[in-house]
């Protein structure tokens, strides 16, 4: 078996490669590098022209180390969602709820009831927006404003 090359012979030198028109190994003459990696060879027997380029240089094995653990799902996500969304409003089910307003001020473990989302609980509060968990998803809400 040949040496793998690791770099472009020069011009008119012979390079020992694959010729497609013959189908068979054949000698074929460089006859201009285009770039570092690829030259015109030209089959010394039948006259084609074709590009030549050098191999890419082959990747290493794993290592054996096992992979990071994979992020959750979307439905692993959903449920896991699920699950929090309904122990919180468990944990709540004595707490009135109070209607979203943009004026209000919530603070956290809140019960919210909201127009369009529905009945969720306040996960965090910065001094003007509240992360509410509703039953679909978690949404950051504007509160507080004056």
């Amino acid at each position: 078996m040949a040496d793998v090359l690791t770099e472009l012979p020069p011009v008119a030198k012979s390079v020992h490669t694959f010729c497609k028109k013959c189908d068979i190994d054949r000698y074929h003459k460089v006859l201009a590098h285009t770039n570092e990696t690829t030259a015109k060879i030209e089959c010394e027997v039948c006259h084609s022209k074709k590009t030549f380029k050098l191999p890419k240089a082959k990747k290493l094995t794993s290592t054996g180390k096992p992979r990071a653990a994979r992020a959750p799902s979307a439905s692993q996500r959903k449920s896991n969602h699920q699950s929090e969304y309904n122990s919180l409003v468990d944990s709540l089910a004595a707490m009135e709820e109070k209607p979203y307003s943009l004026k209000a001020k919530f603070e956290i473990a809140n019960k919210i009831n909201h127009p369009k989302f529905g009945i969720g609980v306040v996960r965090s509060v910065q001094p003007d927006k509240i992360e509410v968990v509703f039953s679909d998803e978690v949404k950051l809400l504007i509160h507080n404003r004056q």
